[in-house]
C-alpha cells in the first residue's frame, strides 16, 4: 500500500496512535509551550511555528493531503481522548520506498518507554502495511532518550555526527539511525516483537583489576585505555538466553566509554548454560566459568560517571548509547575464571567494591591482537566488585545484537 493511500490509526498493546481532532488542542497547548520539550527538536516543526493548536490540526491535514508528512495523537489505548504527543511519517520517498520517523511527547509522558513502542508501531506499520522498506531517524547527539528507544527498536546509527539546519543559532550534530526490511528474520520474528511482553533481564556485572599496559598494547589506533580494568557482563534473557560480553573502558575522541572485545550467546550456538542454587548463579561455558552470589545489601542503579556507550569493531565502529536503567543493583560476591588457555586470568571478590585508578605508562609490551583469547591471558590482580540488576527491556535488542560486529 502506498503511504498516502490512507490515513493510519495503529493500535499497539499499550497505544494508540490516531488523527490529531480538536479535542487535542489542550495538550497541543501544553506540548507547544513546553521549552523543555524542544531542547531537542526542530523549531520549525508545525506545532512550534502554529501559536493556535486548531491551526496545527489544520496543517496536519494540508500536509497528509500534499503527501508531505502524516502526524498522529499518541494516546494510551485505555485514554484515546488524552494526547500524550505527536508522532510523525515524513521525507517519504515513493521510488526509494523510504521514510523517516520521529516523535515529541508532553514532559509528563517521559521516562515511560512511551516514545520506545510509538517507534514500535510506527516500525511496524510502515514495514508489514506499506511499501516502505527502510527507515530512518534523525537525532540530535545529545538526545539520549531518542536514541536509546530508537536502538531498543533495532535502529543502527549509520550515519554518526551528522550536522543538521534546526533552526537554531548554530548546525546540530545529530546521527542518523536506520532500519531496512531485510533485516528482518524470514518467519518474520522481528515485525511481531513489539507485541510481546518485554523482555526479563537478570544483568551480571563483574570487574577487576589489570596491569594497565597490558591492555594499552592491544587498543587500536584512537583508542586510550581510561582505568586498569577488565569487565565482564552476563544477562540471562527470559530465564533461558545466556548473553556474555567482555569490554574494557576507553576514551575515542570525546567519548568515553567501553570497548567490547568480545560478546556469546547461547542460542548462537554458543555452549553457555547457567545453574542456580538459593543465593547463587553459576554461568558455564568453555572458555568461561562465572559464579554470583547474592549479598542482600540494595545499592543504586547502575550508573556510571564518564560512561557514554560501548563502542563495537567491525567493518566500522559503531558507538551504542549507554542503556538506562533506573532499577537498584544488589551486591554480590563473584568468582571467575578464563578458560582459553592455561593460566588464564581467574580471582574472587574480597566482599567490598574496590575503586581501580589509572597508572601510568611503565612498562611497553608487543602490540597484539584485541582478542577475548589475548585479553583473558592477563593476569587478574584483584576482583573489584561484582553487582546484578533485574529489570525489563523492551523488545528490539536482538536484531542489534546481530548487527553488533
Amino acid at each position: 500500500m502506498n503511504l498516502f493511500e490512507e490515513y493510519p490509526r495503529i493500535e499497539g498493546n499499550i497505544l494508540l496512535l490516531r488523527k490529531l481532532s480538536a479535542q487535542d488542542a489542550d495538550r497541543l497547548r501544553v506540548l507547544r509551550e513546553d521549552p523543555e520539550v524542544w531542547r531537542f527538536l526542530p523549531t520549525f516543526l508545525c506545532e512550534k511555528k502554529c501559536e493556535d493548536p486548531l491551526e496545527i490540526i489544520g496543517k496536519a491535514e494540508e500536509s497528509f493531503r500534499l503527501r508531505e508528512s502524516i502526524l498522529l495523537a499518541i494516546c494510551l489505548r485505555e485514554q484515546p481522548e488524552r494526547l500524550l504527543g505527536i508522532a510523525e511519517i515524513y521525507n517519504y520517498e515513493e521510488k526509494k520506498e523510504k521514510a523517516s520517523i520521529g516523535c515529541r511527547l508532553c514532559r509528563d509522558a517521559w521516562g515511560q518507554g512511551i516514545a520506545t513502542e510509538t517507534i514500535a508501531l510506527l516500525k511496524e506499520y510502515l514495514l508489514t502495511r506499506t511499501d516502505v522498506r527502510t527507515i530512518t531517524a534523525h537525532i540530535m547527539r545529545e538526545n539520549a532518550a531518542s536514541a536509546g528507544a530508537a536502538l531498543r527498536n533495532g535502529f543502527l546509527n549509520k550515519y554518526p555526527g551528522l550536522y543538521g539546519d534546526w533552526g537554531f543559532p548554530e548546525l546540530c550534530l545529530t546521527d542518523k539511525y536506520v532500519f531496512k526490511k531485510e533485516w528482518l528474520d524470514a518467519e518474520g520474528e522481528e515485525s511481531d516483537a513489539e507485541l510481546l511482553p518485554p523482555v526479563e533481564v537478570e544483568q551480571f556485572v563483574m570487574a577487576y583489576r589489570i596491569e594497565q599496559d597490558r591492555i594499552r598494547a592491544m587498543l587500536p589506533d584512537g583508542y586510550e585505555s581510561l582505568r586498569p580494568v577488565l569487565r565482564i557482563n552476563t544477562e540471562i534473557r527470559d530465564g533461558r538466553t545466556v548473553y556474555v560480553e567482555f569490554n574494557t573502558p576507553v576514551s575515542c575522541g570525546e567519548r568515553r566509554g567501553w570497548l567490547n572485545i568480545a560478546y556469546w550467546k547461547s542460542s548462537s550456538g554458543d555452549e553457555i548454560g547457567f545453574e542456580k542454587e538459593d543465593r547463587t548463579v553459576t554461568i558455564t561455558a568453555p572458555f568461561l566459568t562465572l559464579s554470583y552470589t547474592g549479598t542482600g545489601i540494595a545499592g543504586g542503579c547502575p550508573a556510571e560517571k564518564d560512561n557514554d556507550g560501548c563502542f563495537y569493531l567491525g567493518d566500522g565502529t559503531e558507538f551504542r548509547p549507554a542503556e538506562k536503567i533506573t532499577e537498584n543493583k544488589e551486591f554480590c560476591d563473584c568468582s571467575f575464571a578464563w578458560h582459553f588457555h592455561e593460566g588464564d586470568a581467574c580471582g574472587e571478590s574480597e566482599g567490598k567494591t574496590i575503586p581501580a585508578f589509572v597508572q601510568d605508562a611503565a612498562t611497553e609490551y608487543p602490540r597484539q591482537d584485541l582478542t577475548a583469547e589475548n585479553a583473558a591471558a592477563i593476569p587478574c590482580e584483584q576482583v573489584l566488585g561484582a553487582y546484578i540488576v533485574r529489570f525489563h527491556r523492551i523488545r528490539g535488542d536482538r536484531m542489534q545484537e546481530k548487527e553488533r560486529i
